[in-house]
């Protein structure tokens, strides 16, 4: 394995404030081409990130991304088809979570509006779902009732335009979708059109589309293709990952709008590399100090202190993702793990967390799962 690169840093410690024990399930999105398993469940509770499986779930076919609901009791996946329960498009299945095993019972199957949905997400309090549809390029908002099961679908909003790569680009492509941290704005990052849409909810009437409606559009760096959007515990900002040209956007979000402002951006790879890759994951540690992101190619894992909201990231290293294409992964709540998926290598990998820098170090301890990518950890109890 690679070891980690880049230089010591006037700002690389920082005082990870590590939780007491917490019991936790890790749930692992699969696609089925090789499988029939689309959930892998898992006994997280370990704080040093080893893993115990418990279960694989088959009632999901392509389950490429999972949200859990803020009373940790539903898990929502995402079928990423073009068909679903013999009915054109994807699909949404939801589960409810046994906290005392973490075993999945089946709740809900719904139409995700759209063909391939890619990502999945829920509001703070658990009343909305949101659903981004990549093939059709297409954004969707249900309702939740109190015990989290999906209710009807309040607005559904097809994007437009296209982008310069002639492969990736031809229409827009909708890659996910998240809520923002004023409660009221969600935010759609679309691959194919290089732009996130700000969406917000408004008190329905005849003309506004039902509660939900698009308010403005951020242009980002024509072919640069944003794919997800993670925002700041403590701070208004957001960082936007873009797949195709490998780098994270610092956004500022106006706390008054909702509106998003471009501050600064900067490379997930190294100077050096000149091979192909294209950029999955970003993760905003608990208390805000570090940004990690993966890439695909390069195969790594790159790590960045934030130091302000005014302060441009300062890239710190990356580790080797100890296998091929990690699309997604997860940080252990305990805050001394990283774990990985590999999608083309079938492994999920776990990586200690240095305590002091916030830096991966490689363990070479992995299970297999068959194309593993997406990670989503419940804790269940403190």
């Amino acid at each position: 394995m690679r070891a980690a690169t880049g230089s010591a840093s006037r700002n690389a410690k920082l005082d990870i404030m590590t939780p007491s024990h917490v019991a936790s399930f890790l749930y692992v999105g699969c696609y089925t081409n090789e499988s029939p398993a689309g959930i892998g469940v898992y006994d997280s509770s370990d704080p040093d990130g080893r893993l115990v499986q418990l279960a694989v779930v088959d009632r999901v076919e392509h389950a490429s991304f999972l949200a859990a609901h803020p009373n940790r009791r539903v898990l929502y996946a995402v079928s990423e088809t073009t068909s679903f329960d013999g009915m054109p498009g994807g699909g949404v299945v939801s589960f409810r979570i046994d906290p005392t095993d973490g075993s999945l019972s089946p709740l809900d199957r719904v139409s995700s509006h759209g063909e391939a949905p890619c990502h999945v997400s829920v509001d703070g309090v658990g009343r909305f779902l949101y659903v981004a549809n990549y093939l059709s390029g297409t954004i969707a908002a249900f309702g939740l009732d109190p015990h989290g099961r999906v209710g009807e679908v309040l607005a559904v909003h097809r994007h437009r335009g296209s982008g310069p790569n002639p492969h990736r680009q031809q229409a827009p492509h909708a890659h996910c979708i998240v809520p923002g941290p004023d409660g009221a704005s969600v935010y759609a990052a679309d691959l194919g059109t290089d732009r996130v849409i700000h969406y917000r909810h408004t008190e329905p009437n005849r003309t506004d589309g039902g509660g939900f409606v698009a308010r403005e559009e951020l242009a980002l760096e024509p072919g640069s293709g944003p794919r997800h959007l993670a925002f700041h515990p403590h701070h208004p900002v957001g960082f936007l990952i873009c797949e195709l040209s490998s780098t994270i956007v610092t956004l500022a979000v106006d706390t008054t709008t909702g509106e998003l402002e471009i501050v600064g951006s900067c490379s997930t790879l190294p100077e050096e590399f000149n091979g192909s890759s294209i950029a999955a994951e970003i993760r905003v540690d608990g208390r805000g100090h570090r940004i990690y992101a993966s890439n695909r190619g390069h195969d790594s894992v790159a790590v960045f202190a934030f130091t302000g909201p005014d302060e441009p990231l300062e890239p710190l290293g990356l580790i080797d993702s100890g296998g091929r294409t990690p699309r997604s992964f997860a940080l252990h709540p305990s805050g001394r793990a990283m774990l990985v998926a590999n999608q083309d290598s079938d492994t999920i990998v776990r990586l200690d967390l240095d305590p002091q820098t916030g830096m991966p170090r490689s363990t070479d301890t992995a299970i297999e799962l068959s194309q593993p990518v997406c990670l989503t950890i419940v804790p269940v109890a403190g």
